[in-house]
């Protein structure tokens, strides 16, 4: 999506200070936190809502999970 803000933010064309990135996801520090930690994990494939996320997409929804949890270890959030 052209006009999406995360799929500018995975396609590199929006700068952000990326905690974790692969081939299939990216997380970033929030430009206006919230809290203390404020991390977001976006699959680098895009859907607008978890209603949108196409069949297929259990692994991908399960590997983001799990990158959130160890996230938040690593920042002494668990």
């Amino acid at each position: 999506m052209d006009n999406c803000l995360f799929c500018r933010i995975a396609g590199k064309e929006i700068p952000a200070k990326v905690v974790y990135e692969d081939a299939k996801m990216l997380a970033f520090e929030d430009i206006r936190p919230q809290a203390p930690v404020h991390v977001l994990l976006i699959p680098k494939s895009h859907f607008a809502s978890l209603n949108e996320a196409p069949e297929g997409a259990e692994a991908l929804l399960g590997e983001l999970l799990f990158r959130a949890r160890e996230i938040a270890r690593e920042r002494g959030i668990a």
